[in-house]
């Protein structure tokens, strides 16, 4: 039973992914109730590390944060709805502490940015970025943690990362942030010219293929390996994976010109994905 208090704290952190991200909510929800309040708290830190740096433009706040993560670790706990919540959620669930310090050092290399020099420096950064949001919620999804389990939940988060990237390729150009390495521009002729648009060069298009096999290869390890995970922690697991794919797939229809304008799943799709990933399940005894 979980009392009043940390339960306020609990539902603050539960209204802030609500209205943030519908898709994830939805996807997590299903968890078990305890397990999705832990999802729901460190989503609230995830966020706010998150905003603090691509819509305000304020550094000092994860700065502040890794301050205050460093006192959490030593049995101080803040004195915030997002901290407390998150002390219960390590007290209830095997959580580590690395992972967080670590997307804050991934948060705060956006700062001073520099263009990937290649393919595996972009792999570290969606590390920093993502794969450490996928080891913060491995206890929750996964009973007992295993190292598979792990590199699964890693590879979830790099994948999705390389997706955001992909799909906001035009995006981040104009914030002056090009996260397509180097070296793969060089060797498909691709210049920093070609992502300013309207219209994608057939190089772009290779290239950005290039990347989106790299995560989609990784999404389909993951479905061939729902099984390391918890069975109700599979659904969530699976429609992650069906909706960043989804995005994938919007952005070819849409013929690339994505350089111009954002690539949605509308939320019909999103209906349709909750529907498949249950069917899907279902058709493997999951």
């Amino acid at each position: 039973m979980i009392e009043d208090a940390i339960q306020k704290d609990l539902n603050w952190c539960e209204t802030l992914i609500q209205k943030n991200s519908s898709s994830f909510y939805r996807a997590f929800r299903k968890l078990q109730k305890e397990q999705a309040q832990a999802v729901f708290a460190i989503y609230a830190f995830c966020r706010i590390a998150d905003d603090a740096i691509d819509v305000d433009n304020n550094p000092e706040v994860v700065k502040a944060m890794a301050v205050k993560l460093a006192a959490f670790e030593a049995g101080v706990t803040p004195d915030e709805p997002m901290w407390r919540a998150l002390r219960w959620a390590f007290d209830h669930f095997p959580l580590k502490i690395r992972p967080f310090q670590e997307m804050l050092i991934g948060q705060l290399h956006d700062v001073e940015f520099k263009q990937p020099e290649t393919f595996n420096h972009l792999l570290d950064y969606c590390y920093l970025v993502a794969g450490t949001v996928g080891l913060m919620l491995c206890p929750l999804l996964a009973e007992p943690v295993t190292m598979e389990a792990e590199a699964l939940s890693v590879e979830l988060g790099i994948a999705m990362q390389l997706t955001n990237i992909l799909r906001d390729v035009g995006t981040d150009y104009r914030l002056q942030r090009i996260y397509l390495p180097e070296d793969l521009m060089s060797a498909w002729g691709v210049s920093p010219e070609d992502l300013a648009g309207p219209e994608p060069s057939s190089e772009l298009i290779q290239l950005w293929e290039y990347l989106a096999t790299e995560a989609e290869s990784r999404y389909q390890k993951i479905t061939t390996n729902l099984a390391v995970f918890d069975k109700k922690a599979r659904l969530p697991v699976l429609l992650s994976l069906l909706y960043y794919s989804k995005i994938l797939k919007r952005c070819r229809q849409a013929r690339y010109h994505l350089l111009d304008r954002r690539i949605y799943v509308p939320k019909w799709e999103k209906a349709l994905l909750y529907i498949l990933a249950n069917k899907q399940l279902t058709s493997f005894g999951q």
